[in-house]
């Protein structure tokens, strides 16, 4: 067996285990157990987060990822636009670890158990690391070209344009309440949301072509 083979067998498997722990995150918050007293909602309420849309999105695509490669049987059999989605996807995924890691946790929460706990643990880490591994280094036949690397960007974007559209079609009194502007953004005036839209959008610029280059190695 060849080491093309293996990384092909072993990315089938973490794409379908991915897939897997996404289904047990989802059961896990649904039923609420040991959620997360600081971000987490109740139940299906946490759909409204991005760490849950990005999991969602990237689980069910990577079930159909792995379906793609038994199908076409070898990783150069497998059409390019499947890599560029499974990029796509994976940024999503990626964005949400690295800001739990680097900037929840210590920030904001100052302490790293209670956001890797209940559906978080799957939705935070397990997923997210499977989601670079396989593709950052087990499926090296996508090929990203530099104007590609920017559609990684998608997930984050609707999710912006999710977020600010729901926000602002619930102003009352000049005010939008905790319950559409759930990261309080808005609540910190319009300066401090804007510089958080630039870190933001940079660093998951930064997060979009440090994966292209992993994958490219």
């Amino acid at each position: 067996m060849t080491a093309m083979q293996l990384s092909f067998i072993l990315s089938i498997v973490l794409n379908l285990l991915a897939f897997a722990l996404t289904l047990v995150g989802t059961y896990v918050m649904i039923k609420g157990i040991d959620a997360d007293e600081h971000l987490a909602a109740d139940g299906w309420g946490s759909i409204k987060y991005f760490t849950v849309q990005s999991n969602f999105i990237y689980g069910g695509y990577a079930a159909i990822f792995a379906v793609c490669e038994l199908v076409c049987g070898s990783a150069k059999a497998v059409l390019q636009i499947m890599y560029l989605l499974k990029y796509i996807t994976t940024v999503g995924v990626t964005i949400t670890m690295l800001t739990v890691l680097f900037f929840l946790a210590p920030v904001v929460v100052g302490s790293y158990p209670p956001l890797f706990k209940g559906a978080n643990l799957y939705f935070h880490l397990l997923v997210p690391l499977l989601g670079v591994i396989s593709f950052c280094f087990l499926e090296r036949t996508a090929e990203i070209s530099i104007p590609q690397t920017f559609l990684g960007l998608i997930p984050f974007v609707g999710y912006g344009i999710f977020y600010t559209v729901n926000a602002l079609t619930h102003i009352e009194n000049g005010t939008v309440s905790e319950k559409y502007d759930w990261y309080s953004f808005l609540a910190k005036g319009a300066d401090k949301a804007a510089a958080a839209i630039v870190i933001m959008t940079a660093s998951a610029t930064a997060v979009c072509f440090v994966l292209r280059f992993l994958n490219s190695l």
